[in-house]
């Protein structure tokens, strides 16, 4: 135990802060003034909770939009910026996030169980074994076509096309008249005269009756020209490659996409994920634009006002801490001071004998000092916190070297 000489001793807060924006705006909102307490503000309880996406009892529908946001952080709130856009595109990403919820998630059993069913190489009717037997079909038909027009010497270059016309007809005619008078029908004609049912007499077979029976045959060719050729046989080889190059096209990324189908729940559960991680990124830009105090303290400085342009990084309000103090001092003392060592300051605060003071700490830092090699800085750390709660030491206060002695243990 010894006594150090003072040489300088000041007060200072353990924690202050110049609380800052992360984006530029217009300071929309002040929610403090000089002298009142800032309010601790969880920030990574806060960032945890919104990144587990939590809902509001109805899976689809995330729970902290903008004015939940702004409710649940007001009590710890010291200013906030002008946001409307940002709160839109929140809200708007939730409400997004909602509605595939309701057309995607909430039935991905069922939507997962169809696509395995309409895409698995190993189920017939699937879309894999589809097109499988539709590149068997198209290379059967250029097969069956080339084999067609070897077949008929039309393996070439047609520059002709022949059409021809073939009809066969029967014609019956009957004419005649009646002998005046005579209405009574008569028997029929002999067999093989067919006078169609209209010709009845009395009698012998009236001599101007007139009966006729004929066949005709008709055929026509007709040929085109045109001045363009065609290949038929390598025509219809041709539109082969293609069809099968238009299945392979088809083929290759469904075959990529069947690699999946046993991991779709994970797909699902990445893709709602990944979602929500984009609802998270917007929900903290809206919280960049809100001023909150990392510790609990006063508000010792206010340097903006409503409407006043921010920027970035800009000091909007001082913030300190001073519920423990680090006392600052330059001490002359014979023996080693450590780290640890307990340091117990004896004075009169503001020179007055009816004002005596004794506080203690722990030293936090030391290292010499380029005056001697018996002067050293000194940092304490102490208590401030009187016994009705208040302060015992003023933020910077300086105590008087005249007043003030120093036992270090």
């Amino acid at each position: 135990m010894g006594t150090a000489k003072v040489v300088t001793i000041n007060a200072r807060p353990l924690q202050a802060s110049h609380l800052c924006f992360e984006v530029d705006g217009i300071l929309g909102q002040l929610n403090t003034q000089l002298g009142a307490t800032a309010t601790l503000f969880d920030f990574d309880g806060f960032y945890a909770t919104l990144a587990s996406a939590p809902t509001t009892g109805d899976p689809s529908r995330l729970e902290y939009d903008a004015p939940t946001i702004q409710s649940s952080v007001q009590p710890a709130t010291l200013a906030s910026l002008r946001a409307e856009p940002r709160k839109a595109a929140l809200n708007k990403a939730i409400n997004s996030r909602q509605n595939t919820y309701y057309a995607k998630y909430a039935n991905a059993s069922d939507i997962i169980g169809q696509i395995i069913s309409a895409y698995s190489p190993s189920l017939a009717g699937s879309k894999a074994a589809r097109l499988a037997n539709l590149a068997v079909l198209a290379q059967q038909q250029a097969n069956t076509l080339g084999a067609a027009y070897t077949a008929d010497g039309r393996a070439g270059v047609v520059k002709t096309t022949t059409s021809q016309l073939s009809t066969t007809g029967s014609s019956n005619q009957e004419s005649g008249e009646a002998p005046v008078g005579e209405q009574t029908l008569a028997p029929l004609p002999p067999p093989g005269v067919s006078i169609g049912g209209k010709w009845g007499f009395t009698g012998n077979m009236p001599e101007n009756l007139t009966v006729s029976v004929g066949d005709s045959t008709e055929s026509q060719t007709v040929t085109n020209w045109d001045y363009g050729y065609r290949v038929p046989y390598l025509e219809s080889q041709a539109q082969n490659e293609r069809a099968q190059i238009s299945l392979i096209d088809q083929q290759f990324p469904l075959l990529v996409g069947q690699y999946a189908l046993p991991n779709l729940v994970n797909i699902f559960n990445n893709d709602l994920s990944s979602m929500d991680s984009d609802v998270y990124r917007l929900q903290v830009a809206f919280l960049n634009t809100i001023l909150l105090a990392p510790f609990a303290g006063t508000v010792t400085g206010v340097y903006k006002n409503p409407g006043d342009a921010v920027k970035a990084g800009e000091p909007v309000i001082r913030v300190e801490d001073n519920t423990t103090v680090l006392l600052v001092a330059t001490l002359i003392y014979r023996d080693p001071i450590v780290l640890g060592s307990t340091v117990k300051v004896k004075t009169s605060l503001y020179d007055s004998a009816s004002s005596p003071l004794t506080i203690s700490g722990s030293v936090v830092s030391v290292r010499g000092n380029k005056a001697g090699d018996d002067h050293w800085d000194v940092v304490v750390s102490c208590n401030n916190v009187g016994s009705g709660g208040a302060a015992i030491l003023p933020i910077n206060y300086s105590f008087d070297f005249d007043d003030t002695v120093v036992t270090i243990t």
